[in-house]
C-alpha cells in the first residue's frame, strides 16, 4: 500500500472522480482535478504519466483490484469505475493485517506509561477488530522504567513545552536543600533511562538541567514566556555524551586504549558519532567531545578494559576516581595523581 501523503492524495481524488456516477473524467480531467488537489496542498504537480501509473496501480493486486475501464465517446475515452466502487470502502487485506498486528504489538509496549494513557484506549478497540486477545507474548524488550520517579510529570512538560507556558518546579538535587525554580521548557531529554528537562531559568539568566526524578511538585503559572532564540538543541548535544554542558569547556580529542577483549564491543557499539579508530592493532581510538561527567561515567563503568590516553585533564579526573574508589574498598591512601 502507498505510504507518502502525496501518493495518497493522488489516489484519493481519482477514487472520488472515478466512482462519480454524474459526471465523466478523461485523461486531461483526471490530472488536472489530481494537480488542483495537490496545489491546494502546497505540493508539486505531476504528469499526465504519473496518472496513469497511478491508474495502474489502483487496478493491480499490490493496490486495490479496482473495477477501473476506459469507456469510449467518439474519438476519445473517459474512465470510470465498471460497478459500484471506492478504493476508501475495500475490505482489509493480508498484508495489512499482518501490518496491523505489528502495530498493536509495538503500541502494547506502550502500555501503562503515564504519558501513553491514550494507548490503553486505543488497544481496547483495535484488538477484537483485528483478532487480538489481550494475551499476546511479549517478544521484544526495551529499555523503559514504569516505576522512575518523575515520570508522572513527563506527559505534562511535553504539553508545556510544545505551549510555551512557563512553570514553577520544586526541584530537590541528590545530597542538597529542596529548592524552588521557575522554568521556560525549551528541551526534553532522554539519556540513560531518564528524563532531563531543558530549560531557561531567570534565577541564573541561564539554561538549567532538571532531571525529572528530582522533581517533587510542578504547576504552570501565567507569565510571559522567554523564547528560546540562541540554542540549537541538536549542536548543543553534537559534543557531549549525555546532558551535561560544563561552561567554558571546548572540544578536546580523547584517546582511548581498549583491551582485546573490549574492543569490538566498542567498535560495534560507539561512544560517539566522531568516534574514530587510531590505532587497531594497539586498540586505541578517539573521540571528539567536551569532557563531563558523564563521559568519565561511561569510561569508569568500562574499568580495567579501558586506559585513558589524553588529555591529561580526563586522565587525571580518572586517577582521583581510582583513588577514591581505593579508599572505599582497601581503607588505604594512596596517591595516585603522580607520573603518568
Amino acid at each position: 500500500m502507498p505510504s507518502n501523503r502525496k501518493a495518497l492524495l493522488r489516489y484519493r481524488v481519482l477514487d472520488k472522480c472515478l466512482s462519480d456516477q454524474h459526471n465523466i473524467y478523461y485523461i486531461d480531467d483526471l490530472v488536472d482535478e489530481v494537480n488542483h488537489a495537490l496545489e491546494v496542498a502546497a505540493i508539486l504537480p505531476v504528469s499526465k504519466r504519473q496518472i496513469y501509473a497511478d491508474l495502474d496501480f489502483m487496478k493491480s493486486t499490490d493496490g486495490w483490484d479496482a473495477p477501473i475501464v476506459s469507456v469510449q465517446d467518439g474519438k476519445r475515452k473517459y474512465i470510470k469505475y465498471s460497478r459500484d466502487f471506492s478504493i476508501m470502502e475495500t475490505p482489509i487485506t493480508e498484508m495489512e493485517m499482518e501490518q496491523l498486528e505489528t502495530l498493536i504489538t509495538s503500541l502494547s509496549r506502550l502500555q501503562g506509561i503515564p504519558m501513553y494513557d491514550w494507548v490503553d484506549d486505543l488497544m481496547a478497540q483495535l484488538r477484537p477488530r483485528f483478532g487480538g486477545s489481550g494475551n499476546e507474548v511479549s517478544l521484544i524488550g526495551f529499555e523503559q522504567n514504569r516505576d522512575l520517579a518523575g515520570l508522572r510529570y513527563l506527559s505534562d512538560l511535553i504539553n508545556y513545552t510544545i505551549r510555551h507556558q512557563v512553570v514553577v518546579i520544586d526541584y530537590h538535587p541528590f545530597g542538597k536543600d529542596k529548592v524552588q525554580w521557575m522554568i521556560h521548557p525549551y528541551y526534553l531529554k532522554q539519556y540513560n533511562n531518564r528524563w532531563f528537562l531543558l530549560g531557561y531559568n531567570p534565577l541564573y539568566d541561564d539554561l538549567s538541567i532538571v532531571a525529572l526524578d528530582r522533581i517533587e511538585g510542578l504547576e504552570p503559572i501565567e507569565k510571559p514566556f522567554k523564547e528560546n532564540q540562541y540554542i540549537n538543541f541538536d549542536n548543543y548535544f553534537r559534543n557531549i555524551i549525555g546532558v551535561s554542558l560544563e561552561d567554558e569547556r571546548t572540544v578536546e580529542q580523547v584517546m582511548l586504549k581498549f583491551m582485546p577483549n573490549r574492543l569490538p564491543y566498542v567498535l560495534s557499539k560507539p561512544l560517539h558519532h566522531s568516534q574514530m579508530i587510531e590505532n587497531r592493532r594497539e586498540g586505541i581510538i578517539s573521540i571528539r567531545v567536551i569532557p563531563n561527567k558523564e563521559l568519565i561515567s561511561e569510561l569508569i563503568w568500562f574499568g580495567n578494559d579501558v586506559e585513558v590516553l589524553a588529555p591529561d585533564s580526563l586522565r587525571d579526573q580518572i586517577k582521583q576516581k581510582i583513588t577514591q574508589m581505593h579508599e572505599i574498598y582497601f581503607g588505604v591512601k594512596n596517591d595516585f595523581t603522580t607520573g603518568s
